[in-house]
């Protein structure tokens, strides 16, 4: 299968994150729709994901995708990394993807994010390498801690489309409430990037409930409870973060 992108890369690949996410995150809802899942369900399977992008176009450039999940990565100093996003001049119209099977074995979760966040350069990063006449492309991400990276360049473009792709803000937001109002949590008004003129979580809620909820939200979006909680901060949708 493929999918097709098409995005203003001005503004997606700003070098400013606020700026640029809203771009990110309008890419991130293209991708999600042309990836198959059960109709009822929230979250994406890596399956599907790789199934649905064995070939890319983005901005009318099409690129054939091979996809690697079983072998332990190395980069080229013999550090051991998590994923990593490869294209290389003497295969044109390739891209390599690649997620380290023994560090995510027991973590399905960790392979997705893993995946996505790779892909997330692979429809970036790749086409703007490529337009400069770049040979070669190469990106690794070297740990979990790396899928949590915010700021400026490429890691935190990545990250950002990863969050957006597996949890966007308006289901995630509307989850949320659904779970703060039958939990009783308290609910207030601030500036959010979820579901239009809809409260947020206030701040003081008992950590052990909340803790519940996020729990919750990480099964319906097949993702783990730390990638939730940055997404909501990322989303405004808690009181001073959590």
């Amino acid at each position: 299968m493929s999918i097709a992108i098409a995005y203003p890369a001005a503004a997606a690949l700003s070098p400013r994150q606020d700026a640029a996410a809203p771009a990110i995150r309008t890419v991130a809802a293209q991708v999600r729709r042309q990836i198959p899942r059960e109709p009822d369900s929230l979250s994406l399977t890596l399956p599907a994901l790789i199934d649905a992008c064995r070939a890319v176009e983005v901005n009318g450039q099409r690129l054939s995708v091979s996809w690697e999940l079983g072998r332990a990565l190395r980069d080229e100093f013999g550090h051991t990394v998590l994923g990593l996003c490869d294209i290389d001049a003497h295969e044109p119209g390739w891209a390599y993807i690649a997620v380290n099977g023994p560090m995510t074995a027991n973590r399905p979760d960790l392979a997705l994010s893993t995946a996505a966040h790779e892909l997330g350069h692979l429809l970036f990063d790749v086409p703007a390498a490529l337009a400069r006449g770049d040979q070669r492309y190469h990106a690794v991400a070297s740990s979990p801690r790396a899928l949590e990276r915010q700021g400026r360049g490429a890691e935190a473009r990545a990250n950002e489309f990863m969050g957006a792709l597996l949890a966007p803000p308006l289901p995630l937001h509307t989850r949320l409430l659904a779970y703060a109002r039958s939990e009783g949590l308290r609910l207030c008004r601030g500036p959010h990037q979820g579901r239009p003129a809809s409260p947020i979580v206030a701040a003081g809620n008992p950590p052990d409930v909340l803790a519940g909820v996020l729990a919750a939200l990480a099964g319906d979006f097949g993702v783990s409870e730390r990638f939730i909680a940055v997404r909501l901060s990322r989303y405004g949708l808690l009181e001073g973060g959590v």
